[in-house]
């Protein structure tokens, strides 16, 4: 009877220690949860599209904000380009001589004819009053003399204000134009928008692209999670700002970190299955990590959670 109490107490000794280490040891490990990898990125191209003739990046490339990445041949749009200068500059120039007015010259060309027209006007009215020269003579000095004024007066005037509106409605209009053949060649060098990782390039020269059509996905700094499903019960264990360890099917491991943690408890999505068992309810926990080339999105990732102080508040962002 006392060897059947002994073995008995030392079998429950046992168990104790093994539950003992096996909770121990699950502690130090932290929550271990699965997801799968989420990102959002900037696909980049040209509007109006062409043939490349160069290539600055490669796949899987860090760039810079603004850096080149791919350059189209412009030798089709240049020409146009300096067409359409030519036109708007001499259309700048008509502008200007329409504001202008008749020259100093001219009116005053207008002033001296009209005055000689007074001066034949006068000689043939004596003429006509002594009757040397007929009615019809003086009639005609008379139609001289009024011409020759109305033309240095609108000399004088300047342009009509409708003449002025149409030249500059005109120049107004090429400059749009080339403005408009400006930007598209701009459209000719496509550029980073943000600075990133290069997920999926494959352009060479002499590729053709098509309008709108993308030539690079770029994944920036910050756009990279992984989104895992923590069960209620164990939602105090994580924390805003907790370190994380990643690691994926091909042996890699990187480091990140806990940025969000919602607020409302959902159920779990069907095809996803926590390392312990599925639970009702969960919390969806984000997990940013930085951009790689080794890391696409779709792939399954599991994301082993530092273990913190479950007496610390739980935050939001």
């Amino acid at each position: 009877m006392k060897a059947r109490v002994l073995i008995s107490l030392l079998v429950l000794g046992a168990a104790a220690g093994a539950y003992w280490y096996y909770s121990s040891h699950r502690a130090e490990q932290g929550l271990v949860l699965a997801g799968s990898v989420e990102s959002r990125q900037v696909r980049v191209g040209s509007l109006i599209g062409g043939r490349v003739s160069a290539v600055r990046i490669e796949e899987g490339a860090t760039v810079a904000k603004d850096q080149i990445l791919v350059e189209l041949d412009a030798s089709l749009i240049d020409p146009q380009i300096q067409a359409q200068e030519s036109k708007v500059a001499q259309l700048r120039a008509a502008l200007q001589r329409t504001e202008r007015g008749p020259r100093i010259e001219d009116t005053e060309r207008a002033r001296i004819a009209w005055q000689a027209a007074v001066t034949d006007r006068q000689r043939f009215e004596a003429l006509w009053k002594d009757g040397v020269i007929g009615r019809r003579d003086y009639d005609a000095a008379l139609v001289a003399e009024a011409t020759t004024q109305q033309t240095y007066l609108e000399a004088q005037r300047g342009n009509r204000p409708e003449d002025r509106a149409a030249d500059r409605a005109a120049f107004e209009g090429e400059q749009n134009r080339l403005a408009y053949l400006e930007q598209q060649k701009t459209e000719l060098v496509v550029r980073s928008p943000a600075a990133g990782v290069v997920q999926a390039f494959e352009l060479r020269p002499g590729d053709l692209v098509g309008p709108n059509q993308t030539v690079a996905s770029i994944l920036e700094a910050g756009q990279l999670w992984i989104r895992v499903y923590v069960p209620e019960p164990k939602v105090n264990r994580v924390r805003i700002g907790q370190q994380a360890l990643v690691t994926v099917d091909s042996g890699h491991q990187f480091q990140g970190k806990v940025v969000e943690i919602r607020d409302h408890a959902e159920y779990t999505p069907r095809n996803l299955q926590t390392l312990d068992q599925r639970m009702e309810q969960v919390f969806g926990v984000k997990v940013a990590i930085d951009p790689t080339p080794e890391l696409k999105p779709g792939m399954t990732a599991f994301v082993h959670l530092q273990e913190v102080s479950a007496a610390l508040p739980r935050s939001t962002p």
